[in-house]
């Protein structure tokens, strides 16, 4: 009987550390999660485009004539082909397209 009840004391507390993690990624989610937005490259060949996030950064590649989805973090700033900050990511940017070169 004691076996039986710390397993299932064991499981409850697993359940509920899991369930406390879900509801504080979606308050994150509501208040600051990720955004999903095209880059899109108008032209004529491959272009590397610098994505700063808070904290990091990094490069993409976004092939000639392409419109590719990106998640990312609000506040992230997008910058173009020549280095330029085309976008600043924000819930207002979510399904925009973000050209990085014409």
């Amino acid at each position: 009987m004691k076996t039986l009840f710390k397993k299932s004391f064991g499981a409850l507390a697993i359940a509920g550390i899991a369930l406390g993690t879900m509801s504080m990624s979606m308050i994150d989610g509501e208040a600051g999660g990720r955004i999903k937005v095209y880059l899109q490259n108008k032209c004529s060949s491959d272009v590397k485009v610098k994505v700063a996030s808070p904290g990091s950064s990094t490069s993409y590649t976004v092939e000639d004539g392409y419109k590719k989805p990106f998640s990312f973090m609000e506040g992230t700033k997008i910058y173009d082909h020549k280095g330029n900050v085309v976008h600043t990511i924000s819930s207002s940017s979510e399904g925009k397209v973000i050209v990085v070169c014409d």
